[in-house]
This record gives C-alpha cells, structure tokens and sequence, in this order.
C-alpha cells in the first residue's frame, strides 16, 4: 500500500493550488481587451455625435421649416397676390398667382364636344404649362377628364389649349388643375 500512499503524495504535490497560476491562452485575454477598447472607442464616439448634435447651430433648411411649420400658409389666401398683371376677362388661378385663365369664345370642336381656354402667365411657364379639365353631366357630376400640355410659355403669351370630351358625355367642363412650371 506505499504505493498508493506515494501516489496520494505524488498527485497532492502536483494538484494546483488557489495560489498557483495555471498558464491561460494569450487569444482569450487579447479578445477580451479588444472588446473593452472597441466598446470604449464606440461609447466616445456616440458621445462626440451627441454633444455635436446638441450645439450645433440649425441649419437654414431646418430654420426655414420652422417658419413655414409656424406661420399657416393658406392656398386659398389670395389678399396678398398682386392680380394688377392679370389682363381683362381672365381670371387669376387659385393655387398660383402667376397664371391666368378664362374660356375661349370659339372651341372649333370637329367630330364630338371640346371646350378652349385661354392662359397667359405673368412670369412665364419655362418648364411646361399643364391643365386638366373634369367633364360634367346635367348634374355636374364628374364623367370624365382631359388634359392638355404645353413644353413652355413666355411671359405674358397667350396659349389656347383644347379639351376633348371623345366619349360625348359631358355637357359642361370645369377646370380642375392648372400648373405652370
């Protein structure tokens, strides 16, 4: 039985103790310090960008949405439009004191129903002029639509566009939406 005493002595010498250091893979510790160094640089870095957001000073496109954010634009405010440009018989467009309208005496209407207009533009249309008109019943209901375009118009020019009613279901027109660009 000495040897199983000798191997109790032998394992206890060789048994690590709480103060002994048992040699620990170098990856797991560098892991360790790269996960501390990144989470550090990134909690700097999102306290950089929250104090720059909070004392810069605002932009002007985020000045001017406060401005239009607090002062209520009404589309259907025309006191403020300066119409004095706007040529007799025509009539300045709701959503935009640059355009002018009124309906032709004369539609030269071929095989069904059109209806004419008349449009002129203070400042001109560069980019296009656009009209939509609703055709209406006896009970002006709404039964169909057409439109008309233009590439561009100069200032103060005069431009006629026709609507065409194809399907003969309209009696009257209404101009729906004009849009000078």
């Amino acid at each position: 039985m000495s040897d199983d005493s000798n191997w109790g002595s032998a394992y206890a010498a060789d048994s690590p103790t709480p103060d002994d250091h048992i040699p620990v893979d170098k990856r797991v510790k560098q892991s360790k310090d790269i996960g501390k160094w990144f989470f550090g640089i990134s909690l700097a870095f999102m306290l950089i960008s929250i104090f720059g957001t909070l004392s810069a000073p605002s932009t002007s496109s985020s000045a001017l949405d406060d401005i239009l954010s607090s002062t209520q634009l009404d589309s259907n405010d025309t006191s403020s439009w300066d119409s004095s440009w706007v040529p007799d018989g025509f009539s300045a467009w709701s959503s935009d004191s640059n355009i002018a309208w009124k309906w032709s005496a004369k539609n030269n209407c071929d095989q069904y129903g059109c209806i004419s207009a008349d449009f002129i533009s203070r400042d001109g249309c560069p980019n296009g002029l656009y009209a939509a008109l609703n055709w209406l019943d006896a009970n002006d209901a709404v039964v169909s639509y057409d439109n008309a375009t233009l590439p561009s118009l100069l200032p103060m020019q005069t431009a006629k566009l026709r609507f065409d009613d194809i399907q003969e279901s309209g009696k009257s027109g209404q101009m729906a939406e004009i849009n000078c660009r």
